[in-house]
């Protein structure tokens, strides 16, 4: 009768340890996942001000001005579209294998008639 009195006491001990040390995780747990919460705010809101910054930067007004400032370009003319077959390519060295001789290199050129 006394062993099992010692067991069960032995027992009730063990299991509120462990509760004890349980609870103490969990509220670990809970400062972890408080503290990522409020990292991911801080975070939404830095994005929030870098997105306002992107477009106070991007205003075409902004562009405009620094455009005609640090580019010196003209407007376009009508004259100066082309179609894509008439940009001429440059040549282009392609290497090609062999069965015999192996590894060969031959000279490509695409032109208007796609060869």
């Amino acid at each position: 009768m006394r062993l099992s009195i010692f067991v069960w006491m032995f027992v009730i001990v063990v299991a509120s340890f462990m509760l004890y040390k349980v609870k103490y995780q969990v509220q670990a747990l809970k400062d972890e996942v408080a503290a990522t919460g409020r990292e991911l705010e801080h975070e939404r809101e830095a994005l929030h001000v870098v997105n306002a910054e992107w477009a106070y930067l991007n205003r075409p007004e902004r562009l405009q001005k620094l455009a005609s400032k640090y580019l010196a370009t003209t407007e376009l003319t009508v004259s100066q579209i082309a179609e894509v077959e008439e940009i001429p390519f440059p040549h282009q060295n392609v290497a090609a294998m062999d069965k015999d001789d192996g590894i060969k290199t031959a000279a490509l050129y695409v032109g208007k008639d796609g060869r």
